[in-house]
């Protein structure tokens, strides 16, 4: 498994999704807004399920009608195809949630 090309990532990248980085390590990064907490609790949820099944784990953090979600491949230290493959996950599973 290899870091993403930045320009790569640039062009695949989910809309609203963007790079932050934290201790100069970069990492796919996004806050989600819904009508209802439930509706967050429940899309934090269906990303717990989903980050199980492809073995992959973010740090999701749930606030007021919000779920923010960072994710990066740990033994990489970087953005692999594994990271954009889960923001797109993320993107699919939101469509459920108002």
């Amino acid at each position: 498994m290899e870091l993403l090309d930045p320009n790569v990532l640039k062009e695949r990248l989910p809309p609203g999704w963007e790079v932050r980085f934290r201790d100069r390590v970069p990492h796919l990064f996004k806050i989600y807004s819904f009508d209802h907490y439930l509706s967050g609790v429940k899309f934090a949820s269906a990303l717990a399920e989903i980050a199980e099944k492809m073995d992959h784990h973010p740090d999701l953090l749930l606030s007021y009608r919000k779920v923010s979600v960072e994710i990066f491949t740990h033994f990489k230290q970087g953005i692999t195809e594994q990271d954009l493959r889960f923001s797109q996950a993320c993107e699919t599973a939101k469509s459920a949630f108002p």
